[in-house]
């Protein structure tokens, strides 16, 4: 009898981490050279992808456009970003990895990206570095990137950014089951693992330990009104 309660609870137990009800749905609205969104990823989103099951109870997403404007032209869409073309660049390279990878290593990838390009200057080399280790083709992903494919996909992310009500006035911005709430912002660039664990239906065992690795600073954020500050 005890051994069949015991297994019971195992079962439950699984249950309860691996189903539970929807999850948490955190959306981050980033640009790939702004000081502040290279923060947040190094540091609370980082720690966070080290939860083995994070993505079982809540729902990161990522949308690399952030404080740039688009124009139509008969080639497409040419796109004006708050650091230049070189973070155009990188910012369709995010976007191409998100369309190309599961969402797991679109994650990694883009976590190793923003720690790389600090340090090669390259979003070419610092790609080609993180694909290794996501066991991802970045010459797939650069193709898009360059492709009118690629184009369609940043003009997708620019409509979401653009469709944000209320609209955004800098990134990092986080919205949390579609609302913006400074305090949640706040929370979640702070340490997104704790704060998930404290808002998620679903629960897994890092849970346990998620206040441990938390980043409490005064954020600052790459503002709308410094657009075209560093063209």
């Amino acid at each position: 009898m005890a051994q069949k309660v015991l297994i019971t609870l195992s079962v439950l137990l699984a249950v309860a981490f691996a189903v539970g009800d929807a999850p948490l749905k955190i959306d981050i609205y980033i640009e790939s050279l702004c000081p502040d969104c290279q923060l947040f990823i190094g540091t609370s989103l980082r720690n966070a992808l080290k939860a083995q099951n994070l993505l079982s109870m809540v729902n990161v997403t990522l949308i690399p456009y952030g404080n740039a404007h688009e124009t139509s032209s008969s080639q497409g869409w040419v796109f004006t970003c708050q650091h230049g073309s070189k973070e155009c660049y990188g910012n369709i390279i995010e976007t191409c990895a998100i369309d190309q990878l599961d969402q797991h290593r679109a994650l990694l990838f883009i976590t190793c990206l923003e720690s790389a390009v600090a340090e090669t200057g390259s979003f070419d080399t610092a790609g080609q570095q993180c694909a290794q280790q996501v066991n991802a083709d970045f010459t797939a992903i650069k193709y898009c990137a360059t492709s009118s494919k690629g184009n369609q996909l940043e003009h997708q992310m620019a409509q979401q950014t653009e469709a944000l009500n209320p609209p955004h006035q800098y990134v990092p911005w986080v919205v949390v089951n579609g609302k913006h709430d400074v305090d949640a912002e706040n929370a979640v660039l702070d340490n997104l693992l704790e704060y998930a664990c404290k808002h998620s239906t679903v629960q897994i065992p890092e849970c346990l330990n998620a206040a441990e690795n938390t980043f409490p600073r005064k954020w600052s954020r790459c503002y709308k009104k410094e657009i075209m500050a560093f063209q």
